[in-house]
């Protein structure tokens, strides 16, 4: 089975992709092998792979694959044993820890499969706190954004429930 599916991509109405040389996320003979006592334990082998910006794809495949590693490649979360992640012009594969946390903090948005919001803090706190720890918009504006993502999604600051 594929680990990797193709399902189409946005058009700009001509029936020609808009990005036709433009890739948003390109892998470069990835390879991922986690490594323990009993040894050496490979999970991406060599894969190579373009994605263009309104792109659909699907990452399919056993319990066990690597579709998350593959993701967590992707999003820096994890890095490559070898190889190269592009995510537009970032070469993530090349990002140090610091430079990878601001990077992600300023443009990428991650919902985990089983995510959890810190319970100390109030929902409006947690959609303030990436802001704070990568300085993306100056304090006297936090607020504002994060209601205004809420506003986005349909959720109520002071319930966490949707409209």
């Amino acid at each position: 089975m594929p680990l990797l599916f193709h399902s189409g991509s946005a058009e700009n109405g001509s029936g020609q992709d808009s990005n036709d040389h433009h890739h948003l996320i390109r892998l470069k003979n990835v390879y991922k092998t986690y490594k323990n006592a009993a040894g050496e334990f490979p999970v991406l082998k060599g894969i190579n792979a373009e994605f263009k910006q309104g792109e659909f794809v699907g990452v399919i495949g056993k319990s066990g694959s690597g579709k998350s590693t593959l993701i967590n490649m992707i999003t820096g979360i994890d890095r490559p044993s070898s190889g190269e992640i592009w995510v537009g012009d970032v070469a993530v594969h090349q990002l140090d820890e610091n430079q990878m946390s601001i990077w992600r903090g300023m443009h990428l948005g991650i919902v985990f499969q089983f995510f959890q919001l810190l319970p100390m803090l109030t929902l409006l706190d947690n959609i303030m706190l990436p802001m704070d720890f990568c300085q993306t918009y100056p304090l006297r504006e936090r607020k504002s954004r994060a209601l205004e993502l809420l506003r986005l999604v349909k959720v109520e600051p002071a319930t966490g429930l949707t409209r």
